[in-house]
C-alpha cells in the first residue's frame, strides 16, 4: 500500500515518485471558475457554498491555443457570465495556485484540485475529497471577494426547488403512510429545507404542503 502525494502545479515531479497507474484517465489542468446560479447548500456545515467549475485547459479545445494561451477560453467563459478564478490571484493567498499534478505511468497527467487525494492499493486508486480543507477553500473565495455572496433572488429560487422536494415527498408518504424509507427522506428533506431558511428543524415544519417558505436572507 502506498499513499501518492500530489505536487502542487509549480513543482516539478521526481521521476522516482509513486505514480497512478498507465490506465487511470488523463485529467486536464484547469482555471476554477463561478457562475451567479451555482450555488449549494452544505447541510453538515450548514452554510451556503459557491458550485465551482472548471474551464479546462486542453489545448486546441474551447478556446485555448495550440500553445495553451487561455485568453479566448477565458473570455468565452467570461460571455457566458461566468467569472475565471485564476490561481496566481494574489487575493488566494494561501490557496494561490490550487491545483495539483498527481503523477501516473506513461503519457498524461492527472490534474486535480490541492485539497484531493489518492492512494493506490493494489493497482487500484482510491480517491479522497477535499472535506473541511475545501469548505475553508470556499470561503475563503466568498470572504476574499473573489465570488461575490449568494444573490437573494438565488438563494430564493433554490430554497423553492426544496419545497418542492418536500411537497412532492410529503404527497409520496400520504400516499404510502407505513412506508419507512419514504418518510426517512420527508424528515431529511424537511431538516434541510428548516435549515436553509433558517428556522428550527423540527419533524413537521409547514402546516399545509401548499405554503412556500418565508425566506429569511
Amino acid at each position: 500500500m502506498s499513499a501518492i502525494v500530489g505536487k502542487r502545479t509549480t513543482s516539478q515531479s521526481s521521476p522516482d515518485s509513486p505514480k497512478l497507474s498507465a490506465r487511470a484517465k488523463s485529467a486536464a489542468n484547469f482555471y476554477y471558475m463561478h457562475h451567479p446560479h451555482r450555488w449549494q447548500f452544505d447541510a453538515d456545515a450548514g452554510e451556503w457554498f459557491p458550485q465551482l467549475g472548471k474551464l479546462k485547459l486542453d489545448p486546441g479545445v474551447g478556446g485555448v491555443t495550440d500553445n495553451k494561451g487561455t485568453d479566448l477560453a477565458v473570455a468565452q467563459a467570461t460571455r457566458r457570465g461566468w467569472s475565471v478564478i485564476r490561481p496566481n490571484d494574489e487575493r488566494l493567498g494561501d490557496f494561490r495556485f490550487y491545483t495539483q499534478e498527481i503523477p501516473k505511468a506513461g503519457k498524461g497527467k492527472v490534474f486535480v484540485d490541492m485539497h484531493e487525494g489518492v492512494e493506490v492499493i493494489a493497482g487500484r486508486a482510491f480517491w479522497k475529497e477535499g472535506g473541511e480543507p475545501y469548505r475553508g477553500f470556499l470561503r475563503h473565495l466568498v470572504s476574499s471577494g473573489i465570488v461575490p455572496n449568494i444573490n437573494d433572488n438565488v438563494k430564493r429560487l433554490e430554497v423553492e426547488k426544496q419545497s418542492n422536494r418536500v411537497d412532492r415527498l410529503e404527497s409520496n408518504v400520504a400516499s404510502a403512510p407505513h412506508n419507512q424509507v419514504l418518510a426517512a427522506r420527508l424528515d431529511t428533506a424537511s431538516k434541510r429545507l428548516a435549515a436553509m431558511v433558517g428556522q428550527p428543524t423540527k419533524k413537521t415544519i409547514r402546516k399545509s404542503s401548499k405554503q412556500s417558505p418565508q425566506v429569511s436572507m
